[in-house]
């Protein structure tokens, strides 16, 4: 006869795994944390910045401007398009800051989290 006929032992609660935390953040996570923004200039000016964030643009001082911050907080690094993030959250990891990367970037946090930034002229 066929397999799947068979009575199957089912799997116990025990032998389940529990599900992976989604990689992209969530609306909380984003908002509770100190926002590392490591866009250009020219990008914070056009489309705005959040207010739990700090500009420090990822050039070759971003790791001695990073060891200036308060490694008792959370941070989250944030680009454009959530590309650059792996090397700048590599970096803070090492200095020791408690650092994530936000995949997605920017665009993911306005646009699908719905957390909208302010203006720099507002």
């Amino acid at each position: 006869m066929f397999d799947f006929m068979k009575k199957k032992n089912h799997t116990k609660a025990k032998d389940m795994v529990a599900p992976k935390k989604d990689p992209f953040p969530d609306y909380e996570e984003v908002k509770n944390s100190i926002i590392i923004d490591i866009r250009d200039a020219e990008d914070i000016e056009y489309y705005g910045r959040y207010e739990n964030s700090v500009h420090i643009p990822f050039d070759e001082y971003f790791a001695s401007k990073l060891m200036m911050l308060d490694k008792s907080k959370n941070y989250t690094i944030m680009d454009l398009r959530g590309v650059d993030i792996y090397e700048a959250e590599r970096i803070a990891k090492e200095i020791g800051l408690n650092a994530k990367g936000l995949r997605g970037g920017f665009f993911y946090v306005s646009e699908v989290l719905n957390y909208k930034p302010k203006r720099v002229d507002e």
